[in-house]
């Protein structure tokens, strides 16, 4: 029996694959990243449709920095103003019927209208808003994804070109991304690396011949490559969705105020003290003093009328130091008049001529059942003094029994406006009058509660005075207890009974916008 010689002969190996690109990859995870963002927040936008809310595409920067230009609003139906205030609230425009805005209410207005702001504003809207504009109350905010509308709208194509760019390229990196092809099948989805079929050597010469394959792993200097568990890729995916989306969405409550630094930076701080000055005041008593020896009310106007604490300083006239109406000011300090002779005079004895174009605005708050004089213009500078007898008062704002408040001017006769509520309700109110050519206008916290026709008050001289005042003969409507009738004799002083703060004179009629602009910034 002849033998051959067995020779051995490796089998050949097959190629390996050419190394995957990391390049690929990662521009394969950009491209989905990117295509999924902008998939998952056109999601977000319009699912919430189903729901009832609408999106609306912020146009202008008067919300920013927490809503920006190109984001989306999503907003549900709300008719309830007490659920509006503080809240972003989208509506249509008083001013300006085809257009829409996103601003926020910033305070509810007795006639049932609201007052809207834009955060990054320095006063707010001119024009209340009504129930019947609302929109809807912001519920969730998308960031940037009305930039491509507003780039079309204001014709940015470049803008527009480099996003659809941006699209493209990400469409093309993620079909080139072969991460699939790692495994050369499909159905694998074990977490291990890949392994070939490999053919053991074979026997040569023999008499039957038998080949025998094993399977092995590739030599990993060769062709082994480990392969990312497509599961774990994925969950990487939704995971780093998931986190971009928080970006843009992460605002949507729309209860928090911010402001835009650089206008705020442009307006210096806006609070109520600096709301004041800028409107150039006659006087200003702020009325921040504290001590029981101090006997000056500092004009804040710069103008030098400062007033001064009748009787003295005592104590017992006065209380000082207590809190006052404002939130923006600091300190924030008012004073509460504890005596029938207490009040607060223009220290100058030299008499005025009365205004005929005039703004009087003064924070009062009481629970007196008897009213008094809060504000006024009267001669002589302290006391009172019979009409016809060297005495004049008007121009004068006032209580009454029942707490309404009135502002009364003399025109060869009582020229009267009231509130149509009582406002003795231990809360801090603001009353503003004015007189001049558009006639007589009372507004209280900021809302115009009465006109009168009547444009002139009596032509004499006299001061300021804050807190007391004789108001004999100026019954006329009054309601509620200790009425002066409508005889002027005797005179009789009406103190008021409660708390003052904030007292500013202008010799200029001020707007319905700037006084209510003024109530805002408290």
């Amino acid at each position: 029996m002849s033998t051959a010689a067995a020779a051995l002969e490796p089998a050949p190996v097959p190629d390996a694959p050419a190394p995957y690109s990391r390049f690929r990859l990662t521009a394969g995870i950009l491209g989905r990243t990117w295509l999924w963002f902008v998939a998952g927040c056109l999601v977000v936008t319009l699912v919430p449709i189903l729901f009832g809310w609408r999106p609306f595409v912020i146009e202008s920067g008067s919300m920013e920095p927490r809503i920006n230009v190109g984001d989306v609003v999503l907003a549900s139906p709300e008719t309830d103003t007490a659920a509006l205030l503080g809240r972003v609230t989208v509506f249509t425009d008083p001013g300006r019927p085809e257009q829409v805005k996103s601003h926020r209410i910033v305070a509810i207005n007795p006639d049932g209208s609201m007052t809207s702001k834009g955060d990054a504003n320095p006063t707010v809207d001119s024009m209340p808003v009504q129930v019947s504009d609302v929109r809807g109350l912001g519920r969730l905010l998308v960031g940037f994804v009305g930039l491509p509308l507003i780039w079309a709208q204001n014709g940015q194509w470049l803008y527009l070109l480099l996003f659809l760019l941006s699209m493209i390229l990400a469409a093309q990196a993620m079909s080139r991304d072969h991460e699939d092809d790692i495994d050369s099948d499909p159905s694998d989805d074990d977490d291990t690396g890949d392994a070939q079929i490999v053919p053991l050597p074979q026997r040569l010469g023999g008499s039957t011949g038998s080949t025998i394959a094993a399977t092995t792993p590739l030599d990993p200097g060769l062709s082994f490559r480990a392969r990312t568990p497509r599961w774990v890729a994925r969950s990487a995916y939704v995971g780093l969705l998931a986190a971009v989306l928080s970006i843009p969405t992460a605002g949507a409550s729309f209860a928090a105020t911010t402001k835009n630094a650089a206008n705020a930076w442009a307006v210096g701080n806006w609070d109520y003290t600096s709301a004041i000055t800028a409107l150039g005041p006659y006087l200003y008593w702020k009325l921040d003093e504290t001590g029981t020896t101090t006997t000056v009310a500092v004009d804040t106007s710069g103008n030098g009328r400062t007033g001064t604490y009748n009787p003295g300083a005592t104590a017992a006239s006065f209380t000082r130091g207590i809190a006052g109406a404002l939130t923006t000011d600091s300190p924030n300090l008012a004073v509460t008049l504890t005596s029938a002779t207490s009040c607060i005079n223009t220290t100058s004895t030299t008499a005025v001529a009365a205004p005929a174009q005039l703004s009087e605005i003064v924070w009062f708050k009481s629970t007196s059942t008897t009213g008094g004089k809060i504000l006024g213009f009267e001669q002589p500078r302290t006391g009172v003094a019979q009409a016809g007898s060297g005495g004049t008062y008007d121009r004068h704002i006032y209580m009454d029994g029942a707490g309404k408040v009135w502002f009364g001017v003399y025109n060869a006769g009582d020229s009267l406006i009231s509130s149509s509520t009582a406002l003795n309700d231990g809360a801090w109110h603001m009353a503003a009058g004015t007189l001049g050519t558009p006639g007589m206008k009372l507004y209280i916290d900021g809302t115009l509660v009465g006109t009168n026709p009547n444009t002139v008050g009596e032509a004499t001289t006299g001061w300021w005075r804050a807190g007391c005042g004789n108001l004999a003969g100026w019954g006329d409507g009054w309601t509620g207890g200790n009425s002066p009738t409508t005889s002027s004799a005797p005179a009789r002083n009406y103190p008021f009974t409660g708390s003052i703060d904030e007292v500013a004179i202008w010799t200029t009629v001020l707007s319905a916008t700037q006084i209510r602009d003024l109530y805002i910034a408290k």
